[in-house]
């Protein structure tokens, strides 16, 4: 393997968050934050896209789906949702972690489990967002802001 391969690797399954820079953003901030993006349930949101380019333990992504959902029930309809978001992460275990937090989101939100999967399995990648080809176009991008270590 080639040395960016190896620390991508190494980064995927390291589990010690400070050592791999894993912060996370309080739930308030990320209301707030996007709020601030316009990503707002007032909004045809399912007609629209969102990134988020590192998940981590998904709040910017779970706020993203209540939202998401919240806007179809307002706008009515039966619209797929699967290509309303992509979202990366590169840890494993936080991946998987953060994937069945979504799947439990959206049954809680009535959606039958094959089809919560199904979604699901369309929004997430466990890869390394610099190295990934996320294709189309997205009327947002939203994340954890960049931290500096001190």
């Amino acid at each position: 393997m080639c040395p960016i391969s190896d620390a991508v690797e190494r980064m995927a399954h390291n589990s010690d968050q400070a050592e791999r820079g894993a912060i996370y953003t309080r739930r308030e901030v990320v209301e707030f934050m996007l709020d601030l993006a316009g990503y707002t349930s007032d909004l045809p949101l399912h007609s629209m896209r969102l990134l988020e380019p590192s998940f981590g333990g998904g709040e910017f992504l779970l706020a993203a789906v209540a939202r998401l959902i919240g806007s179809l029930k307002s706008f009515g309809g039966d619209a797929d949702l699967a290509n309303c978001i992509r979202a990366v992460e590169l840890h494993r275990d936080t991946y998987n972690d953060t994937r069945i937090k979504v799947i439990r989101l959206l049954e809680d939100a009535g959606y039958e489990h094959a089809a919560a999967i199904r979604l699901v399995d369309s929004w997430l990648l466990q890869s390394d967002f610099l190295l990934t080809d996320v294709p189309g176009r997205f009327d947002f991008v939203v994340g954890n802001p960049p931290y500096v270590r001190q």
